[in-house]
């Protein structure tokens, strides 16, 4: 009498974050060497992550860069990579989808009788869930009142890996190279029947030594990539997240006349979503018995799309007073991005606050010297399309140039590009279960009348005059729903003689 059909949903989860410090003192350091640390740059990804009840374990790697003067003066580059683990509570099963998000919070190098190289992660694991629910779909001998339902489902998931490359004619001699600073932004993502088409653009900085200077050469390499996923279709919902998986600088060319050339992979993690409309039934009425409805709710979260804007802001560095005033700028050998907040303020637009931290490389009366500065910014973006209530992102910097405006202050303009995945939170109220009664006292009277409530359907006439929806309506027929408050309504019945 009752039908019922299973529907599949999914739910996104998000852990609270963990710290993670990671410290590594590389093995047979001559300190002596070293006189003067001038920049130790630091990143961090994940390799492998796995669900388990009840907690997550994430793999990863960090790499730092360090730049360094000899006891000669000369400007020196080396790279240590150190592996971690960590593990992060939270409500996880082993059948979850997950993800996980790696940010460098701190730095830090300590070159006294060795040297110590630490940093402070910052690991946040999101889960996406398939949960089933049972909703009624049919019911005979009722009269019923069906609605649309939308259930977000997780569709499917790849993880490819693309290759970039490109050089650059230095025009010179490379003594040697400092270091390599490369990230990735995704800047477009659609579905196709059966596919997705991603498309980013890798930026990378390559800082060197070039006729006893410390020189910098600047890379953006575009990638498209298409990717065969089943059961994907046209109209469904992207997100696609991009990492540098590798990364690699080979010195080509002539003497006097090098050429660097940078190589390497970034692994693209593509996800698909689909809001799917399905019909169930809101409420029944049977003229002969009572009936209980069980209803439930289900909370789910549906993943409305990504987008990619870019803005360019300033700011200034200092100097101490204690320091000798800056003659030219030299590198910035790398630059981080940390975002403490973003949200969609009251006009509609997308709110994004947090810093960039850069380690400045600069001349003056005594030679090579650095300082680590913080910028704060805040953005104010807006777009043609609304943005989601809900929206996290993620920051990284394209570009950042420096310029000494005064002897111990610095100008910086960096180029953010932000990337925006917005989500919505969505309740669902269905009919778990009915349970048949007694049955109904018939009402025999000639005559009923109702004075409706504002609102009130068709459904709400049947239960107030124990009479079938067509039976009403013949005798009403001019009724449109919903009834305005007080509307009368009159129900003749046939009496036997």
């Amino acid at each position: 009498m009752f039908d019922f059909d299973n529907f599949s949903a999914s739910k996104f989860y998000i852990a609270p974050s963990v710290e993670r410090v990671v410290e590594f003192s590389p093995p047979g350091i001559d300190m002596q060497n070293i006189a003067k640390v001038l920049s130790l740059a630091v990143d961090a990804r994940c390799t492998t992550i796995e669900a388990y009840d009840g907690y997550a374990q994430v793999t990863g790697r960090t790499n730092f860069r360090l730049t360094y003067l000899d006891r000669d003066g000369n400007p020196k580059g080396v790279d240590y990579n150190a592996d971690f683990t960590v593990k992060t509570d939270g409500d996880f099963s082993a059948a979850d989808n997950v993800s996980a998000d790696i940010k460098v919070v701190e730095s830090d190098v300590q070159a006294n009788d060795g040297l110590k190289l630490s940093s402070v992660l910052e690991v946040s694991v999101s889960a996406i869930r398939r949960e089933e629910i049972s909703a009624l779909v049919g019911a005979d001998e009722c009269y019923k009142n069906t609605k649309k339902m939308y259930l977000p489902s997780f569709i499917a998931s790849k993880t490819t890996v693309a290759p970039f490359d490109d050089e650059h004619e230095v025009g010179g001699e490379i003594g040697n190279v400092l270091g390599m600073s490369t990230n990735v932004v995704v800047k477009r993502a659609k579905a196709t029947d059966g596919g997705v088409m991603a498309s980013a653009t890798v930026y990378s900085t390559v800082t060197y030594v070039e006729g006893g200077e410390i020189k910098q050469t600047r890379f953006a390499v575009d990638i498209e990539e298409e990717l065969n996923l089943d059961g994907v279709e046209a109209t469904d919902k992207i997100g696609v997240q991009a990492s540098v998986k590798s990364s690699k600088i080979i010195l080509q060319g002539v003497t006097d006349d090098n050429v660097i050339r940078i190589e390497g992979e970034i692994q693209f993690k593509v996800q698909a979503f689909r809001c799917a409309e399905v019909e169930v039934i809101d409420d029944i009425f049977m003229l002969t018995n009572e009936v209980t409805l069980n209803r439930d709710e289900a909370n789910y979260t549906c993943f409305d799309g990504q987008g990619y804007f870019a803005e360019t802001v300033t700011g200034t560095a200092m100097l101490g007073d204690n320091r000798a005033a800056a003659a030219e700028i030299n590198a910035l050998p790398y630059a981080g991005c940390y975002t403490s907040k973003a949200y969609v303020d009251d006009d509609g637009k997308l709110a994004v606050e947090g810093i960039v931290n850069t380690d400045i490389i600069y001349t003056d009366e005594n030679g090579y010297n650095s300082v680590r500065t913080e910028i704060p910014f805040a953005l104010s973006i807006s777009s043609e399309k609304p943005f989601s209530r809900n929206v996290c992102v993620k920051c990284c910097v394209e570009k950042i140039d420096a310029k000494v405006v005064r002897e111990r202050e610095f100008e910086i303009e960096m180029r953010l590009g932000v990337e925006a995945y917005g989500t919505s939170d969505m309740t669902l109220s269905y009919i778990s279960g009915v349970e048949v009664g007694e049955e109904k006292p018939q009402n025999t009277s000639a005559l009923s009348m109702y004075i409706a409530r504002g609102g009130d359907e068709l459904l709400d006439l049947c239960k107030a005059l124990t009479a079938m929806p067509e039976d009403i309506m013949a005798q009403n027929p001019a009724l449109e729903f919903p009834l305005n408050e007080g509307e009368r309504v009159i129900y003749f019945r046939g009496v036997a003689i």
